[in-house]
């Protein structure tokens, strides 16, 4: 069901519960973008000496179509404000917002020395909303009868902007399972069997260790450091092609979680991809990340895998914001993705008829 579609009955949708169409021009991740950025862990060992970098055995430009890879992953989502609906709570009046989604998966397949889609992508949209605080109850079934995906949000006591957030954190919790339902498909097919998958972001993010196992997560933005002052400032000094030592880490409230999903225990290090003069200390600066089931061959992994990835980023990004740090085929995905997906331009026109 198309996106056009899925907006005139989210727009039905809030005059019939005697709301306001009132679209934002941006998406919620605008505002937040920090909802996308890399996660916080606690525990952490270095596998290999952490008293220096390591320079990658890549050579340019022999080695510029070295890479070993094939196929790549990416997942994207966009939640935008598109009205409210007032409504009670004892006697106290509530605005409730309502929110509409649209969240998407593709991998791409490098055939030919050409990026083509793998199998089809996911996409999965729909409208944000508290259902239990709508005051018109009765006409809930007769809009998801007629194909509106509905997905309720969090109370909240009612409060406006902590049910905004909720449905940003919402969205990455559905463009997640979207990503795992294709990244499952491809674990379980022929092509996994001789391949790795290159997933942007960090596998933190999914608990389905089998999939994992075949996969190479590659952060882009990054909150804290896992070291010392130190030892970080000689991650963040390190030349053009090289890496950091490989550390394993996880996070200690994992502990406690579904046992059949695992703990997140990931092998990670750093690459600088480029660099160049007058810049700041992340530019082209990446974290990779692979399963634990490496972790005795981490070295060796290490430097094949950071050696292909040295090649993937090329040709240049560039003018896509963080160029400096993008994976070529990751941007193509990227690109794929906001051609499938409605832009805000057009949700906002779809909302105001």
């Amino acid at each position: 069901m198309g996106a056009h579609h899925i907006l005139n009955m989210a727009r039905k949708f809030i005059s019939a519960q005697g709301g306001e169409i009132a679209p934002l021009p941006l998406s919620e991740e605008e505002l937040n973008p920090e909802v996308q950025e890399d996660l916080t862990y606690r525990v952490l060992h270095p596998i290999e000496a952490n008293t220096s970098c390591y320079p990658v055995p890549y050579k340019f430009p022999d080695d510029s179509a070295c890479s070993a890879f094939s196929f790549f992953e990416d997942g994207r989502q966009r939640t935008v404000l598109i009205g409210f609906v007032p409504s009670r709570i004892g006697q106290t009046d509530i605005l409730i917002p309502v929110h509409f989604f649209c969240v998407a998966s593709v991998i791409l397949k490098r055939e030919n020395h050409e990026l083509k889609v793998w199998d089809e992508p996911i996409v999965q949209q729909g409208i944000f909303v508290e259902k239990s605080l709508l005051p018109k109850q009765n006409i809930l079934e007769g809009f998801e009868e007629q194909g509106l995906n509905i997905v309720p949000i969090p109370a909240e006591g009612g409060d406006y902007y902590g049910l905004r957030e909720k449905a940003l954190q919402e969205a990455k919790k559905q463009r997640l399972a979207v990503e795992d339902l294709l990244i499952t498909k491809w674990r379980e097919s022929l092509d996994a069997e001789k391949h790795f998958l290159v997933v942007d972001g960090t596998l933190m993010n999914f608990r389905n260790e089998r999939n994992v196992e075949r996969c190479v997560g590659v952060s882009k933005s990054f909150k804290s450091r896992y070291f010392d002052v130190s030892d970080h400032n000689r991650i963040l000094r390190m030349k053009e092609f090289e890496r950091s030592w490989a550390f394993c880490f996880h996070d200690l409230e994992d502990e406690t979680d579904d046992p059949r999903m695992g703990g997140r225990n990931r092998v990670s290090w750093y690459l600088r991809l480029r660099s160049r003069p007058n810049t700041d200390p992340e530019f082209g600066l990446v974290r990779v990340e692979i399963s634990h089931h490496y972790t005795d061959q981490a070295s060796r992994y290490a430097n094949e895998i950071s050696r292909s990835l040295l090649s993937e980023r090329l040709p240049t990004s560039y003018p896509a914001p963080r160029w400096d740090k993008h994976l070529y085929p990751i941007r193509a995905c990227e690109n794929y993705l906001s051609s499938i997906m409605p832009s805000t331009v057009t949700i906002d026109a779809s909302m105001k008829g």
